[in-house]
């Protein structure tokens, strides 16, 4: 019997495998049910499917203009995924407040990242100069650059100000971040603390915001 459209709005795929329903009807009640397992992979399947493997399929692409010209695509795609981890992180259905201080906390709170940002001034020239330069303008801000085979990840185009921007290698850049959320997913899966427990809760917050 074909599914009337109502039934495929109330049940929308919310992953390349799986359903809102996947999500609704799993038991996350206590820390050690078996449906953890699951809600994991869905979380997995979403970013994998939505975010992740588009972009290696631009990083993979055969055609040499394309990936050599794909970094504001896929720095734009990373700024995405970022802020959307920060949600996940504090369990809320949107960015709040300043919207730079979302990529100050996960840059400062990832080992990942941390190295790369250790002040506050260079989270919100990152957030100005790719995040809101890439969504607004397409384009990155002042001098800041988006390259590849870089020595490190990011740069102060000049030490003396930083004011000026940052080159940011985005292979390098974006090698961090998939760390970040296989780091994240290990949290979630195999909770080995206090704190790993509370990532849980907000995560259930979160997707539950996304599921309705």
């Amino acid at each position: 019997m074909k599914k009337s459209n109502n039934s495929r709005d109330n049940n929308p795929k919310i992953s390349p495998r799986y359903y809102a329903n996947d999500w609704r009807d799993l038991n996350l009640s206590k820390k050690d049910s078996p449906d953890w397992n699951k809600a994991v992979s869905i979380f997995r399947d979403r970013m994998k499917g939505r975010f992740l493997e588009p972009v290696e399929s631009i990083i993979n692409q055969k055609n040499h203009n394309i990936r050599e010209f794909s970094g504001f695509t896929i720095m734009a795609i990373d700024c995405l995924i970022i802020e959307t981890l920060n949600q996940f992180y504090k369990g809320i259905d949107e960015t709040e407040g300043k919207h730079w201080k979302a990529f100050r906390d996960v840059f400062k709170g990832s080992p990942f990242f941390r190295d790369e940002f250790q002040t506050n001034k260079k989270c919100e020239i990152f957030y100005g100069h790719f995040r809101c330069g890439l969504l607004h303008q397409a384009q990155t801000k002042r001098k800041s650059k988006i390259r590849y085979g870089e020595p490190k990840t990011v740069q102060l185009i000049n030490p003396k100000d930083i004011n000026e921007g940052l080159i940011v290698d985005r292979k390098k850049f974006h090698k961090a971040l998939i760390n970040e959320i296989d780091s994240y997913i290990e949290k979630l899966k195999n909770p080995r603390d206090k704190r790993d427990l509370v990532l849980r809760d907000k995560f259930k917050r979160k997707m539950n915001f996304i599921v309705g």
